[in-house]
Order: structure tokens, then sequence, then C-alpha cells
């Protein structure tokens, strides 16, 4: 029974997948609220432009936002499903940019100035919460986007995979898309902090797909190869 139990898990997420996607998320968790904790008393800049002062605000879009967090989950989940190789490629590209993402939230703390909104309707009064779960009036850690970069990589995870469905493949491309569009209407992040974002997975993306890159991740997680 126990075999059976196991092998219908494994089938859901292999459980050599457990242990990075948890670094990851412990990792995330660190560089988020460690950076912020670090970097509270220094002076935060604010990339505001013209394009985004022109951006609407949409509070509908904030369930957008937070359906983010499960989409996340799935996606991670389902890039392991390509097999250790490509997976291990995987957590390097994602550890890798958390990496440069608590460096740069380090050397140059940014922040915006959030709308002020009325919360009459239920999306509203839920991007107040929002608002309120993230920093406030004093919002941190915006450049780059971890909202967009992560998106990002849980389409880059499924995209192209035999493995994955591909209705899947093309929801999580439209829904990733979304999600970054989501952090530019209700002024979550600027213009700047998605660029980045997407130029940073796209280029680590790339890096860690040649050669034997991502062997620092098998030695830490798996040194025995397929």
């Amino acid at each position: 029974m126990k075999t059976k139990k196991k092998d219908v898990l494994n089938r859901f997420l292999p459980l050599w997948a457990i242990p990075p996607l948890v670094t990851i998320l412990a990792v995330n968790c660190l560089i988020y609220w460690g950076s912020s904790a670090l970097t509270a008393s220094r002076y935060h800049y604010d990339f505001t432009m013209a394009f985004d002062r022109a951006v609407p605000l949409l509070p509908g879009f904030v369930w957008i936002y937070i359906l983010a967090f499960p989409f996340w989950a799935a996606g991670y989940m389902l890039a392991a499903r390509r097999g250790k190789d490509m997976f291990y490629r995987f957590v390097a590209t994602d550890l890798t940019i958390h990496l440069i993402c608590f460096l740069i939230f380090i050397l140059v703390p940014t922040t915006n100035i959030r709308p002020e909104i009325a919360g009459d309707t239920i999306s509203q009064k839920v991007l107040l919460l929002v608002y309120a779960l993230d920093g406030g009036s004093a919002p941190s850690n915006l450049f780059p986007s971890i909202h967009c970069y992560v998106s990002w990589m849980c389409w880059k995870g499924v995209a192209g995979s035999s493995a994955i469905p591909k209705w899947y493949q093309k929801f999580s491309l439209v829904f990733a898309v979304l999600v970054i569009i989501s952090t530019q209407v209700l002024k979550q992040h600027y213009i700047v902090d998605a660029v980045l974002a997407l130029v940073l997975v796209e280029f680590f993306w790339r890096f860690y797909q040649k050669g034997q890159r991502h062997n620092w991740v098998v030695k830490i997680f798996d040194r025995k190869k397929e």
C-alpha cells in the first residue's frame, strides 16, 4: 500500500524535486523579508516614469495578482515533470536570479507611491488589503519584480515539454502575461521592474541550457545523474 501511494506521489511530484522546491521557497522568503529589514532605514529610489503615470489603475486585476500564488506552485511543480536534468537547469536559473534580486534590493532599494483608493468595491477592498500586507504606504523590493520573474519562469518551465499538455502551456503563457499586466495596473510595480525581471529570466534560462553550467545545483541536490 505504501509503495502504491509513493508511486502516485511520484507521478504527481517526483520526490527528488521536493528538496529543491523547498529550498526555492525558503530562499524567496529570506531574500524578500531579509532585504526589507536590512534596508528599512535607507533611502529608497522611485523609478516612476511617464509611462507608469499614464497606466490606469484597474483594481479588478487584483484577482489575477492573488491567483499568481497557486499558479507559481503549479508551475514549479510541473517543471519537475521534464526530468532531473531540465529541472535542475530550471532550479539553477531561479536561484541565480533570486541571488541577483537580493543584491539589487540591497544596493538599490526601491519604492513607489501608491494611489489613494476609496475601497467601495470588493476588488478595491482586496487591493487595499494587498497593499497593507505588502509594505503599506512604503513598499520595497520592487526592482526587479519577483512577481513578474517567477510568473515568467512558470511558463519557461513548461514551454515545449512533451510531458505537459499543450493547453496548459498556452494557458501558462497567457496567465503569466496577465500577472505581469496586473503588477502595472495595480501600481505594485513599474515598467522597469517588469522589464528587468524578464531580461534576467531570458538571459539565465539560455545560460543554463548550455553545457553543464547547472552542475552546482546537481552537486547540491543529486550527486547521482540519471
